[in-house]
């Protein structure tokens, strides 16, 4: 009856489970069609484009434009920019050996970034183009007086090849000169460093009172399934990183848990740094001088042909403090503009510690620890794979001699089950004597009850630290072993159409030999306790947790495999040190077993 009950309570938590995420799938595509009827009845705002010629502002007439205008709807969900030429636009690009930054006069801003060694998929021969699909252009400027991208800016004759220059005015009383400049150092984050030069300057016969300008930090795409957990705007005080996740503008969660749909997330705070990413890639907007606050909001996405499921990305800006400038004043502003792959590699040389952006969470430094071995190892054997599998190895043999002296302990403890079973049916109302017979025992038979969670303990952080590391490595994006296409993803080897419940379902082939090592583990494993409803739960435990991981990226998945198949192995050494350890009981608890307990036999009388 137990085992029944155990089956029917794990089969309900695994259907619950199914039901629980295709509901929430089922209002997400509600919530995504409500906001686009509310976006088509929004009316549109029209801002006239303005152009400036020489050193001194002269009026002209409008320039029309062929984009509608991005507006920000009640909810706060931003739109998509329409990618149309508008009249007059003209384009520039920079580039080295790892990317091509695509400007655009309108506003003197980033258009895009293509990225040259980053496909834009597994099948593509096209590069991934980071801010394709955008809110606005990166580093989009916008004050009081008006929006900096509605605004024809005049190019400057380029200085070199790796610099450009933009000059425009701004409600005929703000001149803004923008320079870009590029690195061909192929080493470090130079080679996806943009630096940006901002010169403001009041070209009226009195003060001129700007207050706080905002400047785009680029809009992310969605760019693989756990995008709604990747996905994050963040920034920097100096002294604390927050982060706000693309579920908290979402809402949704599981039952008691349920996250509020936010309309945007802004705040007035000392911004160090400020990014926005997705799983694999991110832009990082360093100000020379702290900014003075931030927004974020989402962008909703059209729905592609393979996937018609919304898709929801971020953008975010820094605000910058509040500027007055007197009359024939000028101020210049510098910023460090990474736009690139999530590579700690990189991203870890910058100098205002935006390496939390990678959010390794509570044990970052044992991530950063495991992520240079791992890159050592894949630069020697040159593949991704095999180097998962060597770096489970080191970390599994460093820990082998505590572990191994774990599982003799509970080999011992194993052995205690029949006398320390007698011992409770014996005093089954008196816990303070089976407490005090069981320390005697594990006393005469130098046995440490703890001792058997001390690996336990000790993996605990070296899990995380390889779940935060591994499921947003952008080396592991496209990056194939055996059977495995892509490790950052499940290792999908088919689809199942019109499954039930699920609908079409993937079939991953490593979660299912994962759990399967991992029940055999389990079985196998000496079990100390001699509860028996909590000795076949922990037998069922690997089933309870397949289906959270079955979707997780295959080289997590291939780590958490390997680790099994070693363990095994280790208890399979455990079992050929032999049989020799025999039961030791003390005397007073051998006299209470054998019914030579005095105070009973006073009882009785």
């Amino acid at each position: 009856m137990d085992k029944k009950n155990t089956i029917i309570g794990v089969s309900l938590l695994v259907v619950g489970t199914i039901l629980m995420f295709k509901n929430s799938q089922q209002r997400q595509q509600q919530a995504f069609e409500e906001r686009q009827a509310a976006q088509e009845s929004a009316p549109a705002q029209t801002a006239p484009a303005q152009t400036y010629d020489g050193d001194t502002p002269s009026p002209s007439a409008p320039i029309p434009s062929a984009t509608t205008p991005t507006a920000v709807v009640a909810n706060g969900h931003a739109q998509i920019e329409i990618d149309e030429q508008k009249t007059g636009e003209q384009f520039v690009s920079l580039e080295n050996d790892d990317f091509e930054v695509r400007f655009t006069n309108y506003g003197g801003a980033i258009k895009e970034v293509e990225l040259k060694k980053h496909r834009k998929a597994l099948d593509s021969e096209e590069n991934y183009v980071m801010n394709r699909l955008r809110y606005a252009p990166a580093l989009d400027l916008t004050t009081y007086l008006g929006d900096a991208k509605n605004v024809a800016f005049d190019i400057l004759p380029s200085s070199g090849r790796d610099s450009v220059s933009f000059r425009g005015v701004i409600g005929e009383q703000l001149e803004v000169t923008r320079t870009y400049t590029i690195s061909q150092d192929p080493e470090g984050p130079a080679t996806f460093t943009i630096v940006h030069d901002l010169q403001l300057r009041n070209l009226t016969d009195g003060l001129l009172p700007l207050g706080e300008l905002l400047l785009n930090i680029g809009t992310v795409a969605p760019s693989g399934s756990q995008d709604r957990f990747l996905q994050t705007f963040g920034y920097s005080n100096g002294d604390d990183v927050e982060f706000t996740d693309q579920s908290d503008f979402m809402g949704g969660g599981i039952p008691f848990f349920k996250k509020t749909p936010k309309d945007l997330v802004q705040a007035s705070d000392s911004v160090v740094w400020a990014s926005v990413k997705n799983q694999f890639f991110i832009t990082l907007l360093t100000p020379e001088e702290p900014a003075a606050g931030y927004i974020a909001r989402p962008v909703d996405f059209p729905s592609d042909a393979e996937n018609a499921e919304p898709k929801t990305g971020l953008t975010g800006d820094v605000r910058l403090a509040a500027i007055n400038l007197p009359a024939g004043a000028s101020v210049t502003k510098r910023f460090d503009f990474y736009a690139g792959p999530k590579e700690f590699t990189r991203i870890g040389k910058l100098d205002k510690g935006q390496e939390q952006a990678m959010q390794f969470g509570f044990f970052g430094i044992i991530s950063k620890f495991l992520l240079q071995i791992m890159n050592g190892i894949q630069g020697v054997v040159g593949n991704w794979g095999v180097a998962i599998i060597l770096l489970t190895l080191i970390v599994r043999g460093a820990l082998l001699p505590i572990t191994l002296l774990s599982m003799k302990s509970m080999k011992k403890m194993s052995k205690l089950q029949e006398p320390m079973k007698a011992l409770k049916e014996k005093f089954p109302d008196d816990t303070q004597k089976q407490q005090q017979h069981m320390m005697e025992l594990y006393k005469l038979n130098k046995i440490n009850p703890v001792a058997g969670c001390l690996p336990m303990l000790l993996q605990i952080p070296i899990f995380f630290a390889l779940f935060y590391m591994l499921r947003s490595a952008a080396e592991l994006r496209f990056a194939d072993f055996l059977w495995i296409s892509d490790l950052s993803k499940p290792d999908t080897i088919a689809t199942i159409p019109n499954f039930p419940i699920l609908g079409d379902f993937a079939l991953n082939l490593l979660p299912f030999v994962w759990v399967i090592t991992l029940a055999y583990q389990m079985w196998t494993m000496p079990t100390p306790s001699v509860d028996n409803a909590q000795a076949k739960m922990m037998k069922f435990m690997p089933f309870i947790f397949f289906p959270f991981t079955y979707m997780f990226s295959s080289g997590l998945v291939l780590y958490w495999t390997v680790s099994n198949v070693f363990t095994i192995g280790q208890q399979w050494l455990v079992k050929r040190g032999g049989d020799e350890f025999e039961v030791q009981l003390p005397p007073a608890l051998k006299k209470a077993l054998e019914g030579g307990d005095t105070k009973k036999r006073r009882r009785k009388k």
